[in-house]
């Protein structure tokens, strides 16, 4: 028999996580499912992706003895009722984040320095959540290390440290793969290496926006303003019924520009580079959303939410490891 796995508000319809079915298909899986669960959960079913044994999956695939069906329905999207279901609080997640962020940036920098490792650490745990669900593996523990290590790297070395915490994310993943054999395959190396190197020098660009070697002692407000912003805005829209000449991509990169336009209006800045910096940002925050489908899914979907509490850190890493060189380059 095969093994059907549930994930979200189709496990809270269900009331069970996993459940043992006898059937050939994947369509078969399903319908069975939806026989015993009811309309309600056939309904969460039109939204949801299909993994078999951590691979995407159709409905005419074969199943065999003992392999294993994923269902994971989106966390939220526009197709989605509001609501305040417990899967949805996950939408919460990533203003605690920013809530954490913002007071870390008001205390000192050895504070913003840990600020940052945790917040590296949490996405790294948000993502190996995600591949376990796909039963693939992924070394979080090696993108903790990354960032911590180019953190030391930028404190003590300066902008030379940023470029050096690209060869050191590459060491910690090699290293990885080479002291634990699950991460040798290369679907689980490759995404490990990935995010290593965009942890890493997100870290280092964020401790050198803060330090002596910034255009701009209000470089890391202005940033969080505008990542706030975008990521905010795009997700306000993403949770509310299709609207017409409006979707979350534009919604996110107008907010980012707006948001880094008025930090730099209210606080007296150079108006005009920050207007360069937010398209900077707001390009990075977009690309970042097909980057957590890409890592989170295995494709690019981007007419749903991806899987994992904390997708929309996959972008907002994405721009802090280009803020340092963007700064630098504008102002």
């Amino acid at each position: 028999m095969a093994s059907l796995r549930l994930f979200a508000n189709l496990r809270e319809i269900a009331g069970i996580s996993r459940l043992e079915v006898d059937a050939g298909t994947v369509g078969e899986a399903l319908d069975y499912a939806k026989q015993r669960f009811g309309a309600e959960f056939e309904k969460g079913l039109e939204t949801s992706r299909i993994w078999v044994n951590g691979s995407e999956a159709a409905t005419g695939d074969l199943l065999g003895a003992g392999d294993e069906l994923v269902v994971l329905p989106p966390v939220s999207g526009g197709s989605q009722p509001m609501s305040l279901a417990p899967a949805d609080f996950a939408a919460f997640l990533p203003l605690a984040v920013a809530v954490v962020a913002i007071i870390a940036n008001l205390a000192g920098q050895e504070i913003w320095a840990a600020a940052l490792v945790a917040a590296a650490g949490v996405w790294a745990m948000d993502l190996n959540g995600v591949f376990r669900m796909r039963a693939r593996h992924f070394a979080s523990y090696a993108v903790v290390t990354a960032a911590a290590a180019a953190v030391l790297c930028a404190h003590i070395l300066g902008p030379t440290g940023y470029g050096l915490s690209v060869a050191v994310a590459v060491a910690v993943a090699l290293g990885w793969a080479v002291a634990f054999r699950e991460y040798r395959e290369v679907e689980a190396f490759s995404p490990t290496l990935l995010v290593s190197l965009l942890a890493a020098l997100g870290a280092a660009s964020m401790i050198l926006s803060r330090s002596e070697f910034s255009p701009d002692e209000r470089a890391v407000d202005v940033f969080l303003v505008a990542v706030v912003a975008g990521v905010a805005l795009g997700s306000i829209v993403m949770r509310l019924p299709a609207l017409p000449f409006l979707d979350r991509f534009t919604v996110t990169a107008i907010g980012a520009v707006i948001g880094a336009v008025g930090a730099a209006a209210l606080w007296d800045l150079d108006v005009v580079g920050y207007l360069l910096v937010g398209l900077g940002l707001s390009v990075a925050l977009v690309a970042g959303q097909g980057l957590a489908s890409m890592l989170r899914t295995g494709s690019v979907a981007l007419t749903q939410q991806p899987p994992g509490f904390l997708p929309s850190l996959d972008g907002v890493v994405l721009a802090a490891a280009i803020y340092f060189p963007l700064i630098r380059l504008v102002l």
